[in-house]
């Protein structure tokens, strides 16, 4: 895993979203007491950038952050919460309130978003111009490559520990145990070979992509939703990704299709220049760490059979 497949890839994201142990190891988040969650300008005080910069963020992947815990509290909500003792001072266009001796919350009368420990991480996996974010997602990337060999260190325990069932089984005559572990090897062996042949298949795919062998589209509408696919897994607009396409297609085959018509464009491709827009979908893939493979799955596309090909 990269720096450059985290900003990207929302599946990392989702696996690395627990490991909020990390951002005290870059530098000290203090929580708001009592509300253990942090202010836009908090977030943005941590992560050393304008708040412009958190929202700009926020606005771009907001169901994301939003999953990871982001509150909206009112003046009224709080009000509630912590009773007139804790509302300190109350003007025409928002309230004070007293969290601890040395912390007080100002809340606009419109309200103030609230970020989670979890929704500062995310921001964290998302920001790419700031050098805390940056060192953030460097030690999860640590953390993962740790992970990685602690898993294959489990690995070979656990085919270690099933090699001495069957030895010990064996030695002592024991049959019952030993059918069992020979079973329990066999299940091991079989789910360490459907992991190798799902990463071969995937590579396999992506490369007849990239070399241009035909592909069977199931509709002309699945390239329309693979480009929807990578779109929504780049954070791109859904015209910018278009705009790529026929641009490769003019530069690299020169097919104008602005030229045959009017939209959609894609309309008047004509079939034997199909491998050679799969082709620009999948070196964009791979440009940006996508698995092709997978964006063909989502959108239902699927290679020939090899007796076709």
């Amino acid at each position: 895993m990269t720096d450059a497949e985290l900003l990207e890839k929302k599946d990392l994201r989702d696996k690395m979203s627990d490991r909020v142990d990390v951002l005290d190891k870059v530098k000290n988040l203090l929580l708001m007491p009592v509300l253990d969650t942090i202010t836009t300008q908090q977030v943005a005080d941590y992560y050393e950038v304008h708040t412009d910069a958190v929202q700009s963020c926020y606005r771009r992947n907001k169901n994301e952050i939003d999953s990871d815990g982001v509150i909206k509290e009112t003046s009224k909500s709080l009000a509630k919460r912590f009773g007139q003792n804790g509302q300190i001072v109350k003007t025409q266009y928002y309230q004070d309130f007293r969290l601890s001796d040395d912390v007080i919350l100002r809340v606009p009368n419109v309200g103030i978003k609230l970020f989670s420990k979890r929704a500062v991480l995310r921001i964290g996996m998302l920001l790419r111009d700031s050098k805390i974010a940056k060192e953030v997602r460097t030690q999860l990337l640590n953390t993962f490559e740790h992970s990685t060999d602690e898993q294959k260190t489990a690995d070979i325990d656990e085919e270690t520990s099933i090699m001495l069932e069957i030895g010990r089984a064996n030695m002592d005559g024991d049959e019952k145990a030993y059918k069992a572990a020979v079973i329990k090897a066999f299940a091991f062996k079989n789910r360490k070979n459907d992991a190798l042949q799902e990463k071969n298949d995937e590579l396999t795919t992506n490369n007849k992509a990239l070399a241009g062998e035909v592909l069977t589209w199931t509709t002309r509408a699945s390239v329309n939703k693979a480009v929807r696919v990578i779109a929504a897994t780049l954070d791109q607009p859904f015209g910018y990704i278009w705009k790529h396409l026929y641009d490769e297609l003019l530069y690299n085959y020169h097919i104008s299709l602005s030229m045959r018509g009017k939209p959609p464009l894609l309309q008047y491709l004509h079939e034997d220049e199909w491998p050679k827009l799969i082709q620009i979908l999948a070196a964009g893939c791979e440009k940006y760490g996508l698995s092709f493979d997978k964006i063909m799955q989502k959108a239902r596309l699927s290679l020939p059979e090899e007796s076709n090909s």
